[in-house]
């Protein structure tokens, strides 16, 4: 042990020290706080803060990051207090050691007198040992920063965990983007959870490689006819699924971002699988595990086949993030705050205010009106019904701010959503919703207007917790549920907390915690990280029997609400489908390796027995095992019957831009996959059907909104009917007139078939049918029909069904800014270069679009700013 290191043990450890600690927490959070708050504490004498400030000294010559983050926390709190009887130079020069260049830029900037010309040559001569050149800009990496970026170019197998707004992403970017710069052969896939993060990194990329001819970026599965030598590809898991079966490529790098997703069930399963086969095909493929404070990782590297995964962690966040604890005072309208601290809680003072804060429902709104004014504020909601409510309420206390970025978003909500959708005029008042089954452009220029500061509030559900880089001044959090009152993880709710403070921008960010003593749990009382658990693994040691029941051919019907069975359906499709390529004991020996050896050969001898039984070829099932197995093989036994019936016309997906016999194949096709695949005799599918046509052709959301209003118009209408009926035969009826339609409901309920059904189940349900449908032609001597068969499954997904729209969305674009544009240029197969070429020269002013997508099309460098007045 060092001298230093000793002695910060003793320091740290001194209760004197730790009361002191506290004591400036609580004064460096209050001078953060609104004005109006009024404290009931003495501040802290200088000798105190000195002696603080010699202990962080000490704790920062040493390499242990709790110590250091202590350091760190004492050098932020000392400059937030602004005592002009101690001095900033000493802050300084401990940010620098501490290797924290954002935070120090940001402190420079703000505080006086100028740093000493000793301290100058210091932060010049650190930042030049950790800078990099990034275009034409020169960034000083923080040492957690510079530490990893050595290991990227070193490592075959590194996982990367540190807090959230750390840096990471940026980081891996930088590295991948020159890599692909240096190399003349290089293949790449980023794999993003969420398509909300997908968009974000996608962009990154693009900005950062924007001047660099001959690299291909693509969020589309897809091979290039072109075979470019570069390829980077920016894909969720579902789609890297795809482009894996669609094509034999192998990757340079692999990156997984948010690898806590391992957990996640079924897509956790799948992103599992996705990385043995990337990894299988190539030995010397590089894998980089991006997560926000998590552990595991080992568990995960084995689960694949990996060895020698190195880890590069750091706990240190950028700047302080203050949790603050706020509930109602005995007084009337006011709030008590306490901040929690190493020591437990300690009181920062109460506040007054005009309001009152005594309804349970409407708590979090006032309390995030009155505390977050100051900087742009998160708030959190449990669902996107809550955030609607939340917003609303939100709104009621903010007025027009006649900002021009907020009337262009809400005027491009009433053109391109819907006119009656409630959200354009929030926008209007500086406040606005946020949830993960938005139209992607929508979410993006919400997430664009908060990060300018025009939108003030912003309440969002748990789509934030997957990475999307949205950081706020405050951050406020009312419960640690979700959905139907299910319980979040604690390591979700840190991640989350994490969006406080802004890296570049900021050195503090508050958490507040409202009604926390009410919580059922206390998570937030001590850091809680991720642990990484393989999802396969854990299903297999919670559902095995339920496992072996579905690989008997008794798989658990799908059920709203029901993870478990989701789980067990996967758990047992993977089996089946390793025991179709032959490594099924391979697969469990290696992903069950804490089973009981009877418990494991069990599962692996019913893998295979099923296998056996349905009998369809690897292949197929390697590429569709979510999906029920046993149900493709009805599939595939009724398709053959219809094709040695003469019936194969009626089989094959068309192309959807001709609507009605679109409408009337699809709704066959749904129907028979619904039947034989899911064993449902629901009416249901010929709904989809309809939707899933318009979707496919490009209809703009206000007509498919639209739809869906009348809809609920006409089934309104018969319950109203029913309703004037029974009144009229029974005067004494209790029966209520049914509620009128509230748009904002049947919007969001729209978003949900289209993302959770038409982009997810029967994107899944039409890749198998295409599969199926191919084997069966095949296996009947009609092989050469199989190319008549439309791509449905990556229509349904992309909600385009032209080259020129593919073309336009592997530029990067959104459906709506692609489908707007395809009615603009007579050529419906326009390749991806040639889609580049003509936005290259074209004179946007002429096709009248929104300036959202304009924007869109301007941060993806698509086109010139002269191209436009």
């Amino acid at each position: 042990m060092t001298f230093a290191l000793d002695l910060s043990r003793r320091l740290e450890t001194h209760q004197a020290f730790r009361s002191d600690f506290d004591r400036l927490q609580a004064e460096a959070a209050f001078a953060t706080l609104p004005h109006t708050i009024e404290s009931r504490r003495g501040g802290m004498d200088r000798q105190d803060v000195l002696r603080l400030m010699y202990c962080a000294g000490v704790f920062a010559q040493t390499d242990d990051e709790t110590l250091r983050a202590l350091a760190q926390a004492i050098s932020l709190g000392a400059l937030l207090i602004g005592r002009d009887d101690i001095p900033v130079d000493a802050s300084l020069r401990l940010l620098t050691d501490l290797g924290n260049f954002p935070a120090l830029t940001y402190a420079e900037a703000r505080h006086e007198p100028v740093a000493t010309i000793r301290q100058a040559l210091r932060a010049a001569i650190s930042r030049e040992v950790n800078g990099i050149d990034v275009g034409s800009e020169r960034i000083a990496l923080t040492d957690f920063q510079k530490r990893a970026g050595d290991r990227l170019g070193q490592d075959t197998a590194l996982a990367i965990s540190a807090p959230t707004s750390a840096g990471k992403s940026f980081l891996v970017i930088e590295h991948l983007c020159r890599t692909a710069e240096r190399s003349a052969i290089f293949r790449a896939v980023y794999v993003a959870p969420t398509r909300a993060l997908l968009s974000e990194v996608y962009a990154s990329i693009q900005r950062r490689l924007n001047d660099e001819v001959g690299i291909r970026v693509s969020t589309v599965p897809t091979i290039d006819p072109a075979a470019p030598e570069r390829q980077i590809f920016v894909l969720t898991q579902e789609r890297l699924q795809v482009l894996l079966a669609v094509s034999t490529i192998d990757f340079d790098l692999v990156i997984v971002d948010e690898a806590q997703n391992f957990s996640d069930g079924a897509r956790g399963m799948i992103l599992q699988e996705c990385l043995e086969q990337a990894i299988a095909r190539r030995a010397d493929t590089r894998l980089v595990l991006l997560a926000p404070g998590a552990e595991g990782f080992e568990t995960v590297a084995d689960s694949i086949g990996l060895k020698g995964l190195k880890a590069s962690v750091s706990l240190l966040p950028s700047v302080i993030q203050n949790r603050i604890l706020v509930s109602r005072a005995a007084e009337p309208r006011t709030l008590s705050l306490r901040l929690l601290t190493a020591l437990g809680s300690t009181s920062l003072g109460v506040v007054q205010s005009h309001r009152g804060f005594d309804h349970p429902a409407s708590r979090l709104a006032a309390v995030a009106l009155e505390l977050g004014r100051t900087g742009g504020s998160l708030v959190y909601a449990t669902g996107p019904k809550d955030a609607e409510t939340v917003a609303l309420q939100l709104h009621q206390d903010c007025r027009d701010s006649g900002d021009k970025v907020l009337e262009d978003l809400a005027q491009f909500i009433e053109k391109h959503i819907h006119p009656r959708y409630a959200l354009a005029a929030l926008v209007r008042r500086g406040v606005a919703f946020h949830y993960g089954k938005m139209p992607t452009l929508l979410r993006e220029s919400i997430e664009s207007a908060f990060k300018s500061g025009a939108l003030k509030f912003l309440a969002c559900t748990t789509t934030l917790f997957q990475g999307v880089n949205l950081p706020a001044r405050n951050v406020f959090i009312d419960t640690p549920t979700r959905g139907t009152n299910s319980r979040l993880d604690p390591a979700a709710l840190w991640n989350f907390a994490g969006r406080a403070g802004r890296m570049k921008a900021d050195i503090v960010g508050n958490v507040f915690l409202v009604d926390y003593d009410e919580w059922p749990d206390k998570p937030m009382n001590s850091f809680v990280g991720y642990r990484i658990e393989p999802a396969f693994g854990k299903a297999a040691a919670d559902h095995g029997s339920a496992i072996l029941q579905a690989l008997a051919g008794e798989l658990p019907r799908m059920v709203p609400g029901d993870e478990v069975a989701g789980k067990v359906r996967a758990a047992a499709g993977l089996l089946i489908a390793r025991a179709a390529r032959g490594d099924v004991a391979l697969f469990a020996s290696r992903s069950l390796s804490s089973f009981a050896a009877k418990d494991r050969d069990a599962l692996v001898v019913a893998a295979q027995a099923a296998s056996d039984g349905i009998g369809l070829p690897a292949t197929l099932l390697s590429t569709n095992w979510t999906v029920d197995p046993f149900g493709l093989k009805r599939l595939f036994n009724e398709l053959v019957s219809k094709i040695v019936a003469g019936e194969i016309d009626g089989l094959i997906p068309v192309n959807p831009h001709d609507y009605l016999p679109a409408r009337k194949a699809y709704e066959s096709i749904f129907m028979r996959a619904q039947r034989l695949v899911n064993l449902s005799a629901s009416r249901f599918p010929a709904l989809v059907a309809g939707v899933a046509v318009k979707w496919m052709q490009g209809t703009p959301y206000p007509v498919l909104l639209a739809d869906a209003i009348r809809r609920e118009e006409r089934t309104l209408a018969k319950k109203i009917k029913a309703y004037e009926d029974e009144i009229a035969s029974n005067a004494k009826s209790r029966k209520r007139r049914p509620k009128p339609i509230d748009i904002n409901d049947v919007i969001r309920k729209e978003f949900d078939l289209i993302e959770d059904v038409i982009r997810f189940r029967y994107v899944q349900l039409g890749k198998a049918y295409i599969d199926v449908l191919a084997l069966a032609l095949r296996h009947c001597g009609f092989e050469a029909r199989i190319r008549e068969i439309f791509d449905f499954s990556l229509a349904l997904e992309l909600g385009v069904c032209t080259r020129s729209g593919w073309s336009f969305m592997e530029l990067g674009l959104s459906r709506i800014a692609a489908a707007a544009l395809e009615p603009h240029f007579p050529n419906s197969d326009l390749s991806v270069q040639h889609a580049r070429d003509w936005l290259r020269k074209l004179d946007v002013t002429q096709l009248q679009i929104s300036s959202v997508i304009v924007d869109e099309m301007l941060s993806l460098g698509l086109i010139e700013l002269e191209n436009f007045a």
